[in-house]
């Protein structure tokens, strides 16, 4: 008998404009509810602003401003998704988090060409999910490689200490 090569994954499923997204849950150090940001003066522009969790500072990237610039509706409740990426810990600010699924390897298929160029190699798979179509993110391509050199430069805690000074 062969040996089955399928492993099963567990991916946190949540929204971001019209598309339900998915995530490697490993990569998800916590949720919390989105109850604004603070923006700092010298953060790189694709960053929204700060908060703090347990005196760390963690900007927040909207992913609804980086995957649909044009999109003007916005959800009522965001939440955020807290991740450890190269450039460090982060906060991915996303519309709705619907929930956890186990999906089998053997089911992602690629992406399309055409769709895979749009954003580097963001979009890493499609994963047909019952009657549902997930789009498999890579949480560290979710910034380029510029964007995550210069959020390790910023001095994001210096900005925060200030903030809190005033």
């Amino acid at each position: 008998m062969a040996a089955s090569t399928s492993d099963e994954l567990r991916l946190i499923t949540f929204r971001v404009g019209p598309e339900t997204f998915v995530m490697d849950i490993m990569a998800v150090r916590q949720l919390v509810p989105y109850t604004g940001s603070t923006s700092v003066p010298t953060a790189p522009a694709f960053v929204e602003g700060i908060v703090v969790l347990r005196n760390e500072v963690v900007p927040i990237i909207d992913l609804r401003d980086r995957l649909y610039p044009k999109l003007a509706e916005r959800a009522p409740q965001p939440l955020v998704l807290i991740t450890h990426t190269s450039a460090g810990v982060i906060g991915l600010k996303v519309d709705e988090v619907r929930r956890i699924v186990t999906v089998s390897t053997d089911a992602f298929l690629p992406p399309p060409p055409l769709v895979r160029g749009i954003r580097g190699e963001l979009l890493i798979a499609v994963v047909p999910h019952g009657d549902e179509v997930y789009l498999l993110i890579d949480v560290e391509n979710v910034l380029s490689g510029g964007e995550k050199q210069e959020l390790r430069e910023a001095e994001l805690e210096d900005a925060a200490a200030a903030l809190n000074a005033e």
